[in-house]
């Protein structure tokens, strides 16, 4: 095959290749179609808080309403402070595990303060769960097990949308 003849041919099979690509890059953004992973609950309503959620599914009073934002606020303060003081110990733990010298004992001390603040952690959950069923009737409490359950199932790992790494 002559110089000329393999140019040709080379060209053509850049420009073949080219546009198998382009036509793969389009095929596949199309197929993707802006589509969005939202949970059912969230469909057809614009909430910016679980509390609309909560009073459309629930069907809560203003009391009620008002209550559980009272109470989701104050277990808020409560958990944040809670995992600012597990993040700061987790880092200590971190420094200290690579350092030069490594303290056994204070790295075994650090872990141990991180697993009792988790425990303190989902205490809370567990008491704010309790304050909740304590606002909620008996109807809105079994309404929302299946809520739970819901929310449950869309946040599993296996659930979520596949991410481009």
């Amino acid at each position: 095959m002559d110089i000329f003849t393999q140019k040709k041919v080379l060209t053509r099979v850049v420009i073949f290749l080219a546009a198998l690509n382009i036509i793969s890059i389009g095929f596949l953004w199309y197929s993707s179609g802006g589509k969005k992973h939202e949970p059912p609950l969230f469909r057809g309503g614009d909430y910016r808080d679980v509390s609309g959620i909560l009073k459309k599914e629930l069907g809560l009073t203003k009391s009620q309403e008002q209550q559980i934002k009272d109470l989701r606020a104050v277990y808020f303060e409560k958990e944040s402070e809670l995992e600012r003081t597990i993040r700061s110990e987790r880092d200590s733990m971190n420094e200290e595990m690579f350092n030069k010298n490594t303290n056994e004992p204070l790295i075994k001390s650090l872990a141990r303060r991180v697993s009792d603040n988790e425990y303190k952690m989902e205490l809370m959950r567990y008491e704010q769960a309790e304050k909740f069923k304590s606002i909620c009737t008996p109807q809105q409490h079994e309404k929302f097990e299946n809520l739970v359950k819901e929310i449950r199932d869309y946040f599993r790992p296996d659930n979520q949308p596949k991410r481009k790494k």
